[in-house]
């Protein structure tokens, strides 16, 4: 854990820079849903919804209350000026995010055909697949999000959503595109765009691991 001060900011100033950051992420996701639909058509688009379904209860069940939790536990060890405790958490809620999330991508890539087959669209397994990693991802930058939250530090929270959301859109429309026009079916570009997603987790939590 890198031992730099943290930029504290006011309640109002980190809300300024959380709704600014919601607000490019909402354009960037309108920029990439649009062509997405055109690109993998309505069914590709389907199993894309699908594969997003089953990872926001994956990742409901693995983040529930956690991040939270641990912003509070630091804010209250900041506030007693205690660092070694809020070491300590950031340590232990590490080691909890990286074993929940390991799991629950874990269970989403070995289950993806079983979870295919319960939303009655067989096809969406290829993308659930290549969505699995995206658990273990979004848990790791959940502990760092919590760590910076409960230091009053919402940029690297805002900057890490926007870089995911560019990386989204660059690489999953970039993949769907080649994938559809190279002759492959809408299923798998459906898997190509949900790359994209899989992709902008993976660049998030590397940002943050350097920030932190």
């Amino acid at each position: 854990m890198s031992q730099k001060p943290i930029q504290k900011q006011s309640f109002l100033h980190g809300a300024a820079i959380l709704a600014l950051g919601t607000l490019i992420v909402k354009l960037i996701g309108m920029v990439y849903k649009m062509p997405l639909v055109q690109i993998i058509g309505n069914d590709g688009y389907g199993y894309f919804n699908n594969a997003y379904d089953i990872y926001n209860v994956l990742l409901t069940i693995s983040t529930a209350g956690l991040p939270v939790a641990m912003s509070r536990m630091i804010s209250e060890a900041q506030t007693l000026g205690n660092n070694a405790q809020i070491k300590r958490i950031y340590r232990v809620s590490l080691y909890v995010f990286l074993t929940v999330g390991l799991l629950g991508s874990g269970c989403m890539l070995l289950f993806a055909k079983q979870f295919a087959i319960w939303l009655n669209s067989p096809n969406s397994w290829i993308a659930m697949a290549c969505l699995a990693p995206s658990v273990f991802f979004v848990c790791l930058v959940s502990s760092f999000r919590g760590y910076f939250q409960g230091q009053r530090n919402m940029t690297p929270t805002a900057v890490s959503q926007i870089l995911e959301a560019v990386f989204r859109l660059i690489i999953g429309l970039g993949l769907a595109v080649i994938l559809v026009r190279a002759g492959y079916s809408v299923a798998v570009g459906a898997g190509g765009a949900i790359i994209g997603v899989t992709a902008g987790t993976a660049v998030t939590a590397e940002y943050m691991w350097r920030k932190h």
